[in-house]
């Protein structure tokens, strides 16, 4: 019988790698000196593990037989490039020092398959392995915090999975959206819950609906967390709504916790919902904020999305750390008990770098913050298109300068600033040189002009500014025909570029046809238009540049970085001493509070001018069947 703290399990030999591989170079820092062991597990009928309890002779007697068919089981290693094997599994396992440097960066076990004694009948497709520590840790119960707006299957199906989990506590969906409460599936949900129907047997969690105004990612979040300070001896991981992570990844990240001396953060990786599930990508892992810069760049060698399917962990390099992580993606982050209590609610910046930004104030506290391998979430991917062309780039600029300068960030923030504005004025990316340009002027106004007070108006303010340019491409653009489907060569772009920019207001010359997905301002540089493309070929958006747009879009650019860098320390002061007073559970009750308030205000108004519109109507109405009746009178003389 095993005994102590599982580490990490895989119930199959069929499990993709990347749940299976074992990461010595991140686990060490939670595992330190204490020594970790390594066992094959062999399934049960139903293909769940069977270690424990009246189980253990069949078990023994199946592990016997795995070890004794053709191919005994092995520990690999990866380190540098090269697998390593390092012998055989023994059917009582393996002791390994993940202290010892010598100990590769990555571990697994290859051929812990079934042997046909073990497996006959059973309908198994392969043992699981097991590594764990003898240590005894109690692991805290969590609340789930998911926040959602008008994804009403995708938080019901969150709510369900979080509620089947057995150290889930809570589970707090945030509907900002005012839809969930008349869903029928969420209902039934709920009702189940309350009934302890079939459909959550057993559930030891309970999920809550918490309704408001819709407050952003941010506002979301905080409404969790203020939830969340009714137990503080509880975990709480933040999720989105679309963010699925298995049981098994939030009991590694609950483990690892748990272990670990310092306080720690955990992320997830997040891995591509696109991909096959037992052939993953993965889009991203550890990320960290660039000092000089402040932007959010890779912790690790991740340039690029990663097959992990057609892969083993000797081509895994690029996920050692370069440098630490110092916050996670709140796609999927755990923070441990207490942490709330401790640090505060987000900032309010609506949705974008609200993460980053408390993962930077957790560093300040002393805590560290860590990217585990093998704990994932499975997300859809990215739109880099949208994400740069739509109302939320005006957010995402004005939160990294109100972040960089809360943190007191030098400088090189606005020469960075003003280095990709060039770029977006001079490809013509000028709806997104715009929204850029609005978030640097908000965040020049000060906190006192917006944080805390626009969480209501900020995508409406955003969207404004896209509606309006819009509008004026629409004319711009009408019966636009593509003359190209290829970039320019990078020189011959920026001269063509420089060229536009010198020239007056002329039709468009060279027309580029490009997919949505690879819009960047390299592909789109020196286009006259650019007409984009879905992944299907449909037209979904096409713009058109000249050289007037681009002088007077220059010279408004300069200006605003000009006004930042003269008040950049004055900034840096008021945004220091702001920025701790909104994140504080008191100043986001009165946010809430007052969100509410509006909310109800706007309703009471709409119902008066509803009861108004519909008293015209019906004097009207009296007003009509009088004048019918004088002209029946009048026609009767």
């Amino acid at each position: 019988m095993h005994v102590g703290t599982t580490l990490q399990r895989t119930s199959s030999a069929a499990a993709p790698l990347w749940e299976q591989a074992f990461a010595v170079w991140a686990w060490r820092h939670a595992v330190g000196p204490r020594p970790v062991h390594v066992a094959i597990e062999a399934p049960g009928p139903d293909g769940t593990d069977r270690t424990d309890g009246a189980d253990r002779a069949d078990t023994a007697d199946a592990l016997s037989a795995a070890h004794s068919s053709a191919r005994c089981p092995h520990l690999l290693g990866a380190e540098a490039g090269t697998v390593i094997d390092l012998g055989e599994i023994a059917t009582e396992g393996r002791t390994v020092d993940l202290a010892d440097p010598s100990t590769p960066a990555w571990l697994w076990v290859e051929g812990a398959a079934a042997g046909s004694g073990a497996a006959a009948g059973s309908g198994a497709t392969g043992s699981g392995v097991r590594w764990w520590v003898d240590e005894r840790v109690e692991l805290p119960r969590v609340s789930a915090v998911v926040p959602t707006f008008r994804r009403e299957d995708d938080a019901t199906a969150q709510a369900r999975a979080f509620a089947a989990m057995p150290f889930v506590a809570r589970v707090l969906v945030v509907d900002q959206g005012g839809t969930l409460a008349d869903h029928a599936p969420f209902t039934r949900l709920l009702e189940a819950q309350e009934g302890a129907s079939a459909d959550l047997p057993d559930s030891p969690a309970r999920i809550e609906l918490l309704e408001q105004p819709n407050l952003g990612g941010s506002g979301g979040y905080a409404r969790g967390m203020l939830a969340s300070l009714e137990d503080p001896a509880q975990a709480v991981f933040l999720s989105d709504d679309d963010a699925l992570i298995s049981e098994e990844s939030l009991r590694r990240l609950l483990t690892f916790q748990a272990l670990a001396e310092a306080p720690t953060i955990l992320g997830t990786g997040l891995l591509d919902a696109g991909s096959p599930v037992d052939a993953p990508t993965l889009l991203t892992e550890a990320e960290h904020v660039e000092r000089s810069t402040f932007f959010w760049r890779s912790a690790d060698g991740m340039h690029g999305p990663l097959d992990l399917a057609s892969t083993t962990p000797a081509d895994w390099d690029a996920l050692l750390p370069r440098t630490a992580a110092d916050y996670s993606g709140w796609w999927g982050t755990l923070l441990p008990p207490g942490a709330v209590g401790t640090l505060g609610l987000p900032a309010p910046f609506f949705l974008k770098w609200d993460d980053a930004e408390y993962g930077l104030r957790a560093s300040a506290h002393g805590y560290s913050t860590m990217v585990l391998p093998g704990a994932s979430v499975t997300h859809p991917s990215w739109d880099a298109y949208r994400t740069q062309m739509s109302w939320s780039a005006r957010i995402l600029h004005r939160n990294r300068l109100a972040t960089a300068a809360a943190h007191r960030a030098g400088r090189g923030v606005l020469a960075d600033s003003l280095a990709h504005q060039l770029k977006h004025v001079l490809s013509g990316l000028h709806l997104t040189a715009r929204l850029w340009d609005e978030g640097a002027r908000a965040a020049l106004a000060g906190p006192d002009a917006w944080l805390g007070t626009d969480l209501r108006s900020a995508r409406a303010d955003g969207q404004a500014v896209v509606d309006a340019w819009r509008e004026r491409q629409r004319t711009r653009t009408e019966g636009l025909e593509p003359t190209r489907t290829s970039p320019f060569s990078p020189p011959a772009g920026a001269l063509r570029a420089l060229a536009r920019a010198l020239s007056p207001a002329r039709a468009p010359r060279s027309v580029l046809e490009v997919p949505a997905s690879e819009v960047s301002w390299r592909t789109v540089l020196g286009a006259d238009a650019v007409i984009i493309t879905s992944a299907q070929g449909e037209r979904i958006d096409a713009f058109a540049i000249d050289g007037h747009d681009d002088r007077s879009l220059l010279v408004r650019v300069l200006l605003t970085h000009a006004r930042l860098a003269l008040r950049w320390g004055s900034l840096r002061r008021r945004y220091a001493r702001a920025l701790p007073r909104w994140t504080t559970a008191g100043a986001w009750r009165e946010i809430l509070d007052r969100a509410e308030q509006a909310e109800q205000a706007a309703k009471a108004e709409q119902t008066e001018q509803t009861e108004q519109t519909e008293q015209a109507g019906s004097t009207s109405t009296e007003e009509r069947r009088d004048d019918s009746a004088d002209a029946s009178r009048e026609g009767g003389r």
